[in-house]
């Protein structure tokens, strides 16, 4: 939690105000803020000073996970957490590649689980870090990445909060 509050302070501190263009809200900002946590010794990366919804987070998990792309999904998972990204976003709505109601494109989950390369196919990336990990294929160069530059220039989905993941320190067993 001290890291969390001293990253605060640094923002109240130094941060710049930026307008975020599609929300129409104005964000406190810093570059270069990293919390790294030592999940082996009992770390857990819940950063918050407000009250924590297990049920809803885990949800959420499990639906990058498994790759969803609408709200639907991860309603029936027990959050609500898209649902207004998905149909409240007047940006979303008015997306020419936007599928209809729920629909958040390729997000996260869709990154994840099935990555666009230029050439129009796919990667399955979470099963290939652990497929890698399974065999003792330690590429430490491996990331998990839910930014994907050419579908971002289309449009294709909702707005990111999260974009890259490094999982070369996580064992198969914790991570399946």
């Amino acid at each position: 939690m001290k890291q969390y509050l001293d990253l605060c302070q640094r923002i109240v501190d130094d941060g710049v105000w930026i307008e975020n263009k599609r929300t129409g809200k104005r964000c406190l900002t810093v570059v270069n803020a990293d919390l790294t946590y030592d999940v082996a010794n009992n770390q857990f990366p819940l950063i918050t000073t407000r009250k924590s919804f297990w049920k809803a987070a885990i949800a959420e998990l499990l639906g990058y996970i498994r790759g969803y792309d609408n709200a639907a999904d991860f309603r029936a998972l027990g959050t609500k957490t898209w649902d207004m990204n998905a149909n409240d976003n007047e940006a979303w709505l008015s997306n020419p590649h936007r599928k209809g109601q729920d629909d958040m494109g390729r997000v996260y989950g869709v990154q994840g689980r099935s990555w666009q390369k230029p050439d129009g196919s796919t990667i399955d990336q979470l099963r290939k870090i652990v497929d890698d990990l399974s065999q003792g294929i330690d590429d430490r160069g491996e990331i998990l990445t839910f930014y994907n530059p050419p579908v971002r220039e289309t449009k294709k989905f909702t707005s990111l909060c999260a974009c890259v993941r490094r999982p070369h320190e996580i064992r198969v067993r914790e991570f399946v």
